[in-house]
């Protein structure tokens, strides 16, 4: 059981196959309903140029992207060589999704061993006889996660309803909004120099603004409704218990 955090770095789109409508630069703000969406399903490709080109984790949110559905990510120094065959840094190819299916979107993560510098990357997704007849997603994260060996026993799924219900005698209105799905969460065990170097890091720049991934246990078969892209509900917090034992808690609600 791996518990992985990754904060998305910004990126400018290079080229790829959007409309007008629902650009692909889209898929570099956290706000959901700001969706990419390709021209049919034919040649769908995505290639943007990284702020900082040093990655571990790759991840598209709500997409509707199907079980057979694959993505083919590659990485390198420019635009021409990962639209080439050679000189590349990364060669992946993963299916859209595994295990139980997405309720409200489809989320594909690839998880490398170690970090790779290419300050360019591009994803071919192959979506044949998809019946919305596009390839749609809402958030592309690239970034460096940090992760841990899992989250404490005790941890919280939460369910915020937005929707505005009023009541009164012989009535009842509803305004109806999305569930928002939150979790609160707790890790401990968090040796003085893992603190410091990576998560200090993290929770300072995220803050409670700043969008990000959270999988509560990357190998489970239900990722799928788990997971979460979202903020921050209120301030993360670091309590050291010792001089090399920190637990981290924190609330994250989905964007």
């Amino acid at each position: 059981m791996t518990a992985v955090f990754c904060a998305p770095t910004s990126f400018s789109v290079a080229s790829g196959s959007e409309g007008a409508v629902a650009p692909a630069r889209n898929l570099n703000t956290d706000p959901m309903g700001l969706v990419w969406r390709s021209t049919g399903l034919l040649g769908v490709q995505l290639t943007i140029s990284l702020a900082d080109p040093s990655f571990d984790t790759v991840a598209l949110v709500g997409s509707n992207l199907r079980a057979g559905d694959t993505i083919r990510v590659r990485a390198g120094s420019s635009a021409s060589v990962v639209a080439g065959e050679t000189d590349l840094l990364l060669d992946a190819t993963v299916p859209a999704w595994t295990g139980t299916a997405p309720t409200s979107g489809a989320l594909t993560v690839l998880v490398l061993d170690a970090p790779i510098a290419a300050s360019f990357v591009r994803l071919d997704l192959t979506s044949s006889g998809n019946p919305d007849g596009y390839v749609e997603a809402s958030r592309l994260i690239i970034g460096k996660r940090v992760q841990a060996d899992g989250i404490d026993i005790g941890c919280e799924q939460t369910f915020e309803d937005g929707s505005d219900v009023q009541e009164g005698l012989g009535f009842t209105t509803v305004d109806e909004y999305r569930v928002r799905i939150g979790w609160k969460v707790s890790v401990s065990g968090v040796k003085e120099a893992d603190y410091w170097a990576k998560w200090f890091p993290f929770l300072r720049s995220i803050g409670r603004h700043k969008g990000f991934l959270f999988l509560p246990d990357s190998e489970s078969d239900h990722v799928q409704t788990q997971a979460v892209f979202g903020r921050m509900a209120n301030s993360a917090k670091g309590s050291a218990k010792s001089s090399d034992f920190t637990i981290i808690d924190m609330t994250i609600l989905s964007v």
